[in-house]
């Protein structure tokens, strides 16, 4: 369990900042393409206390994973086309975790060139650590996010590139989303998926530096 290891701070730090620009990126792109939604019940802000969601926060806590409260956007306001403007709010949520671990990964690559007695020291090393956990914690919700599994945003997205025909036919799908992401996270297949994939971007990026 979380609460016991010893890293816990960097891992609430890290949830608590990801899931805040998550959520703000969804708000922004609503903004951007007409929808004044978001904007109007206050979530158009890195603030995480707009944002994050108590049983949610608890649970990671507990479980490892958590949740915050999602952006509503009203489709009907998106101004141009409608499953195009879908497509850009979903995908935003990612991007701002990609961005942020792109961030941490500039300052983890920049600390490394830092001398020995810098990282030594007690700030260095929680600078340190705090962005390393900021890098894995933002590249794991950004796929996690992407997986095309209803309510994720990778099956909004999935979903919105879909023929008309089979978006309707898929649509009753969502219903079930829930138990099937459920089942997804508790067995061995979502944690490979998840961490495999993880961990293959973040040696690709140190490979690279």
């Amino acid at each position: 369990m979380l609460f016991l290891s010893h890293n816990m701070i960097f891992i609430l730090i890290a949830f608590v900042v990801g899931l805040s620009f998550h959520e703000f990126g969804h708000a922004l792109a609503a903004f951007l393409v007409g929808d004044v939604t978001a904007k109007r019940q206050g979530r158009l802000t890195l603030n995480p206390l707009v944002h994050l969601d108590l049983i949610g926060f608890i649970v990671v806590i507990f479980a490892g994973f958590g949740w915050a409260r999602p952006v509503v956007f009203d489709p009907r306001r998106i101004r141009g086309n409608v499953r195009v403007g879908i497509i850009f709010i979903a995908l935003a949520g990612p991007l701002m975790n990609l961005f942020l671990a792109v961030i941490s990964g500039i300052v983890l690559v920049s600390f490394n060139m830092l001398t020995s007695s810098a990282y030594m020291t007690g700030l260095g090393q929680f600078v340190f650590y705090l962005f390393l956990y900021m890098m894995q914690l933002n590249v794991a919700l950004a796929i996690f996010n992407l997986i095309p599994i209803p309510p994720l945003d990778g099956w909004q997205i999935l979903h919105h590139l879909m023929p008309r025909k089979m978006y309707l036919k898929t649509a009753s799908f969502e219903r079930f989303g829930m138990i099937i992401l459920l089942i997804f996270l508790i067995s061995p297949l979502g944690s490979s998926v998840i961490g495999t994939t993880t961990q293959y971007v973040l040696n690709a990026w140190f490979r690279n530096f």
